[in-house]
Order: structure tokens, then sequence, then C-alpha cells
């Protein structure tokens, strides 16, 4: 009767950091794993609700700006666990989707 957390990787986290909402999909290597459509407000983070032991081979981004909706550069992997990615501003009207390698915690 133990407390068993089922293996797999951690959810996924989308955290906007761009001035814009935005909204995309997380897409899954396994035709078991349901991709993920998300919905992220700016300076805002949204979380998978589970995900188990699916690797993540593409997370698109659309960003809604004043110019209209702009496609990001998609993250694209052959299957990663990693668990935190973000969008980012690279130019005018460019975004790119980017796996966070280390984050500073805001308080």
């Amino acid at each position: 009767m133990g407390n068993r957390r089922p293996k797999g990787y951690d959810p996924v986290q989308i955290s906007n950091s761009t001035s814009f909402n935005a909204f995309g999909r997380v897409e899954y290597a396994s035709v078991f794993c349901s991709d993920d459509n998300y919905d992220v407000q700016r300076d805002e983070t949204w979380k998978a609700s589970s995900r188990g032991v699916c690797l993540v081979t593409r997370i698109t981004a659309t960003v809604k700006t004043p110019s209209g909706n702009i496609q990001a550069e998609p993250y694209t992997s052959s299957g990663t666990s990693y668990s935190k990615f973000a969008i980012i501003q690279v130019g005018v009207n460019k975004f790119q989707v980017t796996r966070v390698v280390s984050a500073k915690r805001r308080r």
C-alpha cells in the first residue's frame, strides 16, 4: 500500500516569455501518446496534466501579435525526455520554441 508514483517523465511545461499570448501543440513520439494542445498567456507557464513515458518530438507555437498570428520556429527532436520549454522572441515578429536549460526562480 505504498504511495508509488507511476514511472515516467515530468509533464511538459511551456513558459511564455513574450509580450503576447500564444497557443500551440506538443507532439509525442508514440502513437500511444496523445498530443497536447495548449494555450498560454504572456508571462505565464502552461503545464501538461500528465505525460507518462512519452518522448517529445515537436512543439509548435503561434504567437498572437497586433500584426496578426505569427508562427514561431518550432522545437524539434528525434525524441526527448526534457520537460521545460519556453517561447521566446528572437527578433521583430520572430519567435522560437526552445528548451529551457536553466531558469531563475521567481518569487
